[in-house]
């Protein structure tokens, strides 16, 4: 929140504005902004159905007030195309009173939102809502200069059916002078940036227009004198009725405005080296630039992209740009009133003519299309919406559509039922958010249940459910209780905590809680006595599940892989059945070099048993090329406690042969280290051992190859690395000063204490 409306951190914006450093930079981006914004302000005060001179009004206050308090330096404010065409239903719906109204209502707004932090949430809204708005905006815009552009008298501009029915009346009573200066200036705007982009096209376009009209002597109408005052307006009266449709056309156009210059900051922040973007500023800029300009008889500004492009483009650095465009624009206006009286109507009509066919925009349609049909629809119902209602309708239509669809993919659940062909029990696997939209899958799923052999058991395995709503509850209870009516045995395998309590919170869920199982081994217990799993039948339901709900997702991965491997680390860890390396460090199939043994031993080069781990060494470091070796010891590790006995454990010979590696991570520990200690002792005495390899050994003192030492809490789920200079175990990742295992460079094991960790090398 920013209750001083940002003005600390505006501060030493507005000091820079009286530096001479980067004056000629933004003298020269000042006026080649103006020289665009002045026929563009021109031409949307038309558009806008007010007098075109408070085009220019607009973009001199917005110039000034949204570039002190904005949030985005390069950031240049004005009136807008889009904007035009809801600006002029509004006049025409509610007046010049109602639209200050409209504008001080939209510039409060933005103010509040931008001093609450509102400015990241705004851009919420979907894109091919934006887009299709936007699109559809264009379209409205071109239909209503049509008439225009012919040079008959535009109709009543309430709806774009009014003008197609106004010119197939009037076609004939075209004005071919209009139509030709309208098409010469519509040409020139659209292809002069292709030829010459530095140059302001739509300045050119229309003095090019207008030096040929007074040239030829054509019978054209003209902007004529323009006022030199501020236009006059009166108190605005406040409308005794409409409320519902004023108050729905300020937020349309403070979402609009709003969303527009956002999107136009962030875009000019990437344009500019070392600019920054403050959205929430930005609102804070735009709403004082709004209210000022409705205080003194303007139109709703917003942020402009082609301009503020122009303005990085052309060599700005600070906000003075923006203030010295809006100068540049009063110089203008109080020095070429004369010229500016001699501008051509149609050159207005061609420069909105051309701003209406960009703003449409096929290639966000096409592209849409080609990322996602259902985004594509959102954008064609926005856009039609748009043009055959209105711009409300248009809005929350495509945001309703767009919330459909979310929802419809958010709530997309699916089931699958697995070992059909093996003695064990039936297994459904489902997967996705289970909420009211599931109805029909957990009803097909009843059905399909009901129709299997009573006599074996049933596992529900919502391990892939991340959430559930009261009524998939509700249907999932009733599924249970018809199967547990029948005699079966029913277990729910997996369940997370949130779906655990949506089942029990249901009136008749309490029944259910014996039949929670969080493993495997759970649901064997939980079928003693029935048709138990037996290991190969899990092992099934394992294979089954990955080709149903997860091979397809490795498809690209695995045809890369099927070519040959390429891995970035050696990992030496225990066999313990509780460590999964890639399940803890998020790895696919392709990255870990996997060393299993008993104790996560590295035998010395000068054992016998040392090819058991050098083999993988020298083949991950000299064919694979691995970057790092890491050994990973592990809490309540057998074999840890094995060394630790009085007794070497009985029965198992070849195990004892292979634990006398490990004794030498004995030497020098005290009697009572425990278990956790030796395994965190070990592992770093296994990566000295490793060092005798003399691959490693060359390639790490070469710098090549980096070592690490960790430590796997098995309860606590936390992987430690050990930290060679403070000689300490921390959680991987946190920021624990000195350096890691991998900068080690230290000279044999300290077999001191287990607070005093042995050095790796």
């Amino acid at each position: 929140m920013r209750p001083a409306l940002g003005l600390g951190e505006l501060l030493p914006h507005w000091k820079a504005l009286f530096s001479a450093r980067h004056l000629k930079g933004d003298l020269q981006a000042g006026w080649r902004v103006a020289a665009v914004a002045i026929p563009l302000s021109l031409a949307i005060g038309l558009a806008s159905g007010v007098s075109p001179e408070v085009g220019l009004l607009s973009a001199m206050i917005a110039g000034v007030v949204c570039a002190l308090f904005g949030g985005t330096s390069l950031l240049i404010s004005g009136p807008a195309a889009a904007m035009a065409v809801l600006i002029a239903s509004a006049v025409s719906q509610y007046g010049l009173g109602g639209l200050v109204v409209i504008g001080l209502g939209v510039g409060l707004l933005q103010v509040v939102s931008g001093m609450l932090g509102f400015g990241r949430i705004i851009r919420s809204v979907p894109m091919p809502v934006v887009s299709g708005f936007i699109a559809g905006i264009g379209a409205v815009l071109f239909i209503w200069q049509l008439p225009r552009a012919l040079g008959v008298t535009p109709p009543d501009e309430s709806h774009v059916f009014d003008v197609f029915t106004h010119l197939g009346q009037l076609i004939g009573e075209a004005r071919p002078v209009t139509v030709f200066l309208t098409l010469v200036t519509l040409g020139l705007t659209l292809g002069l940036p292709r030829v010459l982009p530095r140059l302001p096209a739509p300045f050119i376009a229309v003095a090019f227009t207008t030096v040929t009209a007074w040239a030829l002597s054509l019978q054209v109408q003209t902007l004529g004198v323009l006022p030199h005052a501020v236009p006059q307006w009166t108190l605005p009266t406040l409308p005794t009725s409409g409320w519902g449709s004023l108050l729905s056309t300020v937020l349309v156009m403070f979402a609009l405005s709003s969303l527009a210059s956002i999107m136009s900051g962030s875009a000019v922040a990437n344009l500019g080296v070392g600019q920054k973007h403050d959205p929430d500023q930005d609102l804070v800029g735009l709403g004082l630039g709004n209210m000022a300009v409705s205080l003194l008889g303007g139109i709703p500004v917003t942020g402009a992209l082609a301009r503020s492009a122009l303005n990085v483009r052309a060599g700005a650095h600070t906000r003075r740009a923006s203030i010295i465009q809006a100068v540049v624009v009063l110089a203008v206006v109080v020095l070429l009133t004369p010229v500016l009286a001699h501008i051509p109507i149609p050159a207005l009509t061609g420069v909105l003519l051309a701003l209406a066919i960009r703003m449409l925009h096929p290639q966000d349609l096409i592209t849409l299309w080609k990322a996602s049909h259902l985004e594509a629809g959102v954008f064609l119902v926005t856009f039609l919406a748009v043009v055959l209602v209105d711009f409300a309708a248009g809005v929350q239509t495509g945001i309703i559509v767009a919330l459909a669809i979310a929802v419809v993919r958010l709530g997309r659940s699916q089931t699958g039922l697995l070992q059909m062909e093996t003695p064990g029990p039936y297994r459904f696997l489902l997967s996705g958010p289970l909420t009211f939209l599931s109805s029909a899958t957990l009803e097909s799923l009843r059905s399909e249940a009901a129709g299997l052999d009573p006599a074996r058991s049933v596992v529900f395995d919502l391990s892939d459910v991340p959430s559930m709503d009261a009524s998939s509850a509700g249907l999932l209870v009733e599924l249970m209780e018809s199967l547990v009516e029948t005699n079966r045995r029913v277990v729910i395998q997996g369940a997370r905590a949130e779906v655990r309590n949506a089942l029990l919170r249901h009136p008749r869920g309490a029944q259910l809680e014996p039949l929670f199982a969080i493993s495997e081994s759970d649901v064997v217990e939980k079928l003693k006595g029935s048709n138990p799993s037996s290991t190969h039948d899990r092992l099934v339901h394992g294979v089954e599940r990955f080709r149903q709900r997860r091979r397809s997702r490795y498809e690209p991965l695995f045809d890369q892989l099927a070519h040959g491997q390429k891995p970035h680390t050696l990992l030496i860890t225990c066999c313990d059945s509780r460590i999964s390396p890639n399940l803890i460090t998020s790895t696919d199939p392709g990255e870990l070099f996997i060393v299993r043994n008993i104790g996560n031993l590295v035998p010395h080069a000068s054992s016998p048993l040392a090819p058991a781990v050098s083999s993988a060494i020298e083949y991950s470091l000299l064919v694979l090329g691995v970057s790092d070796v890491i050994v990973c010891g592990h809490s309540a590790c057998g074999a840890m406690k094995a060394l630790l006995a009085a007794k070497p454990p009985e029965g198992v010979p070849g195990v004892v042969d292979w634990l006398a590696e490990g004794k030498a991570s004995l030497e020098g520990l005290p009697p009572d280290t425990s278990p956790e200690d030796l395994a965190k002792h070990n592992a770093l005495v296994q990566l000295r051992h490793a060092l005798s390899n003399d691959a490693l050994r060359r390639k790490h003192e070469a710098g090549e190859v980096k070592l690490h030492a960790w430590f796997y809490d098995v309860g606590e789920s936390e992987v430690l690395e050990y930290n060679e200079t403070t000689r300490t175990w921390n959680p991987l990742g946190s920021k624990a000063p000195g350096r890691s295992a991998s900068d080690a460079n230290g000279h044999g094991p300290d077999h001191g204490a287990p607070s005093e960790p042995a050095h790796i090398v």
